[in-house]
């Protein structure tokens, strides 16, 4: 029997967020100075392709470990997380068309437009956080539900399975710092909202941007609590298997100028890289 195999659309991603993933990359790569000024984010958007497009080369010997580990999967909430970062990536890209469209030496330049006003500065910081977020989530549920796979194989040899528990307890060391790094992006989103909430001055559009400023400011916090949730849920499918403790060290091989944990086999690469925008 040929294995099985789970799509980005049996999970319910949608092929919008995808291409709106690809084709905000796309744009930014092209224009100079938002490349600049969005570095990390066509790096976060990177990251999120390369284990989506691992997906499809899952090969899943059965269909009880098909049927748990698209639940698993499911539980991590990555589809709704795929699906909103390609909604904000769409918003963004018409945002970025717009102030490109009719560019002059007399009008703010882009670079302007990306950092100036508080409205626009948290509202950037906002899409920062929802794809770096989305980057987390995907590379945690993939990367999880491949090594699983391989744990529950029954062709996976003895010695293949040690090395795979081995980076499992690696992964569930990286989702535990990343708790550590959403605790602190929380407090910092905080920090800022208390700042915008207590205006040393008046503003002379009447408050209007710092309104908006703090919506913005409360949408960050909404996305990382998402974070959190995805984080738990991927910590409990690993909490599912017997992970034995390491006490030898023990060697990470990485591909390509990313940096992380590598979690995979024949099936494809997915690297871990934390965030801290």
């Amino acid at each position: 029997m040929d294995p099985f195999s789970i799509t980005t659309g049996v999970l319910g991603i949608t092929g919008f967020a995808l291409s709106s993933i690809n084709n905000i990359r796309s744009l930014i790569d092209g224009l100079q100075e938002a490349k600049d000024v969005l570095q990390d984010v066509t790096s976060n958007l990177e990251a999120i392709q390369h284990p989506l497009s691992a997906l499809k080369d899952l090969q899943i010997p059965d269909s009880t470990t098909y049927d748990e580990t698209k639940k698993d999967l499911e539980k991590t909430g990555v589809a709704e997380a795929v699906n909103n970062c390609g909604q904000a990536c769409a918003e963004f890209t018409k945002k970025l068309e717009q102030w490109t469209k009719h560019s002059s030496a007399t009008k703010l330049s882009l670079r302007d437009r990306l950092t100036a006003g508080m409205w626009n500065k948290e509202k950037i910081q906002t899409f920062r956080t929802q794809v770096s977020s989305c980057r987390a989530i995907v590379q945690f549920a993939i990367g999880s539900a491949q090594l699983v796979i391989l744990i529950r194989s029954e062709n996976t040899s003895t010695t293949a399975r040690e090395e795979t528990k081995k980076q499992l307890l690696v992964l569930d060391n990286s989702i535990k710092e990343n708790t550590e790094l959403i605790k602190r992006k929380q407090d910092e989103t905080l920090q800022r909202k208390k700042e915008l909430e207590s205006p040393e001055d008046e503003d002379e559009d009447g408050g209007a941007q710092r309104t908006l400023a703090i919506q913005e400011t409360e949408q960050q916090s909404r996305v990382l609590e998402a974070e959190q949730t995805a984080s738990k849920a991927v910590s409990k499918i690993i909490a599912k298997l017997t992970i034995p403790q390491v006490t030898n060290a023990y060697n990470n091989y990485f591909s390509g100028t990313n940096s992380g944990i590598q979690v995979g086999h024949s099936t494809g690469t997915i690297n871990w890289t934390s965030s801290r925008t």
